[in-house]
């Protein structure tokens, strides 16, 4: 046998166990079965997280809501009173507080309707996970069988390597490997807008015509005041 020829052999026989060593279906598929377990977990936090800010913003809402109510019903009774200047503060308030009730509002539908989405996502990753967990033990069990049987078969010896031999066979698994991490990089994630603060002004500017608003308050309280 020739050094050539030798170092050859050699080459390609380090070549076919680092191969088998980077693309160890098993390590593999552990890897991809704790990618999914985080994912899960990240999305159930993520969940949690929308869930709670809901019932926040529903609260945070229905209090500014009130705060309306009481603050026209209080400039009610100062415009009885004949203090119209202290009904049009108060009318002022009820505007102030209406505004953040529908900033509220508006936020609470962001993430309401974010909340199913994510219901969903989590829900298709858990059954990802027990198709993949299932895969995993097939396939460790294919891989122990296949040790098995490579241990009790004796060694053949050659050489010369045929057309598609291990080194030929090797490059191509690592191809299929390679595909399969671009589609599985592939996959992304719905991304996520987070809800727009209910105190950011920008969202909900303030009216122009501000005074003109409360002047038509002022006009609705004066036909609740009594009629003598």
């Amino acid at each position: 046998m020739s050094v050539i020829t030798r170092l050859i052999q050699l080459t390609r026989a380090a070549t076919g166990e680092l191969l088998d060593k980077l693309e160890d279906p098993t390590m593999m598929m552990n890897h991809y079965v704790r990618e999914a377990q985080a994912e899960i977990e990240n999305v159930q936090q993520e969940l949690q997280k929308q869930e709670a800010m809901a019932r926040v913003l529903q609260q945070q809402a229905d209090e500014s809501a009130k705060l309306a109510e009481i603050s026209e019903n209080k400039a009610l009774e100062a415009l009885t009173a004949g203090n119209e200047s202290q009904a049009r503060d108060l009318l002022n308030s009820k505007l102030y507080y209406t505004q953040k009730s529908q900033a509220y509002t508006h936020s609470l539908e962001q993430v309401n309707f974010q909340i199913p989405l994510l219901a969903k996502r989590l829900e298709e990753a858990k059954a990802e996970l027990v198709v993949m967990q299932k895969k995993r033990d097939d396939l460790a069990a294919r891989v122990q069988q296949a040790a098995a049987k490579a241990q009790s078969a004796m060694p053949s010896f050659s050489h010369s390597f045929p057309e598609g031999g291990s080194a030929s066979r090797g490059f191509q698994r690592m191809e299929e490997k390679i595909l399969q991490w671009e589609a599985h990089l592939d996959v992304k994630r719905q991304p996520y807008s987070p809800y727009t603060d209910a105190s950011t002004t920008a969202a909900y500017p303030a009216h122009p015509e501000k005074d003109s608003i409360i002047d038509q308050q002022m006009e609705l309280l004066r036909k609740k005041l009594p009629t003598e």
